[in-house]
């Protein structure tokens, strides 16, 4: 199983890929998810994936991502 990061976790990209992972988690599994500001979101993927690190960049939504 490959471990992964999504940096930009909550961006277009980032929840493209995060589709991938649900689709094949027998050989995929998030141990990083990163956003910058959309902390609701992150919280939402966190609670999901289960990775062992998440960052919020917005400094402001620290305390809450934290708390969540």
């Amino acid at each position: 199983m490959k471990r992964i990061a999504i940096l930009g976790s909550t961006g277009s990209i980032g929840t493209q890929a995060l589709d991938v992972v649900m689709q094949h988690s027998d050989a995929f599994s998030v141990s990083v998810l990163t956003a910058q500001s959309n902390a609701d979101l992150l919280v939402e993927q966190a609670l999901q994936f289960n990775p062992s690190h998440v960052v919020i960049g917005d400094e402001q939504k620290y305390a809450f991502v934290k708390e969540a």
